[in-house]
């Protein structure tokens, strides 16, 4: 590239100079972003500034990969957040000289794996990060709809009181999941940005027997899960009409439901909430 480079850690980066990158390096992608998602993305998956990296080009971020760090399967891990580079400076190879200059970084730091996810048709980039040692560790489906569109009929359902909840119980009721969740839906990702989301639970007979956790502003269902002897009774489809009472969002989404799953698609599409796009989990042991 004719502009000379050097790659920072975004330590001591504003949050709005990192939102603003942000907004520019993925203007033409498949999902828009606005700012107050972006900081609430960022929260709930763990961002540090500290272990994140930008490549600078007269003082401005061309490309960045910003990182939240946590535990994953028991291992100390790092998750991609997003990784971008503005549209002028695409095709230079930033991405992979950001990558190579923070593994080292990672490893002093006690990282022992990096995760991240990649829109299945997204062969550039599944190319670069497979050059680089990750593989497929999982495939992902996601879903959406407009609010206005949602089939919530609960004429032949069983009796329940859906109470308001918090982490610990959403924690305790983790065993109502048929797969594990992805970093960004994990109950460490639930209880970092907690503030921000709808916490329910859903009795019957004084027995908890599902909860919904979903972000009002974005229209995100973090986790919704029944438990297996009560399901296909109307408890899930309660559950989501009491989260979208309280959306500001018009529309909703379902993100990383594993491609293996079965239930939680029927339930989906049972409530019409159609297929959208799916991802690649990838990591790297380091």
């Amino acid at each position: 590239m004719a502009e000379e480079y050097r790659i920072i850690s975004l330590a001591d980066t504003g949050i709005d100079e990192i939102l603003d990158a942000f907004q520019k390096a993925f203007c033409d992608y498949a999902v828009n972003f606005d700012r107050a998602q972006i900081e609430a993305m960022l929260e709930r998956r763990g961002f540090n500034p500290v272990l994140s990296y930008a490549a600078l080009v007269d003082g401005q971020i061309a490309a960045f990969t910003l990182n939240g760090t946590g535990e994953y399967d028991g291992s100390a891990t790092c998750y991609d957040c997003g990784t971008g580079t503005r549209p002028e400076y695409r095709g230079n190879g930033l991405a992979g000289m950001i990558f190579r200059h923070s593994v080292p970084l990672l490893r002093q730091a006690g990282i022992r794996q990096y995760l991240l996810e990649v829109l299945q048709d997204n062969a550039p980039a599944i190319s670069i990060y497979k050059a680089n040692g990750f593989s497929i560790s999982a495939r992902y489906n996601c879903y959406n709809q407009t609010v206005g569109e949602l089939r919530l009929d609960r004429s032949k359902s069983i009796e329940i009181e859906i109470q308001q909840t918090d982490c610990n119980t959403v924690r305790n009721l983790q065993g109502f999941c048929d797969f594990k969740p992805s970093w960004q839906n994990d109950i460490e990702s639930i209880e970092r940005g907690a503030a921000r989301l709808n916490m329910t639970a859903a009795y019957h007979a004084g027995q908890a027997v599902g909860y919904c956790v979903s972000d009002p502003q974005s229209g995100d269902i973090a986790q919704i899960a029944v438990a297996e002897p009560f399901r296909r009774k109307g408890i899930a489809t309660g559950l989501l009409a009491n989260a979208v009472k309280q959306f500001s969002s018009k529309t909703i989404k379902i993100l990383n439901v594993d491609s293996d799953n079965r239930s939680l698609p029927a339930f989906l599409h049972a409530v019409n909430i159609a297929d959208g796009l799916s991802q690649y989990a990838m990591i790297n042991k380091l």
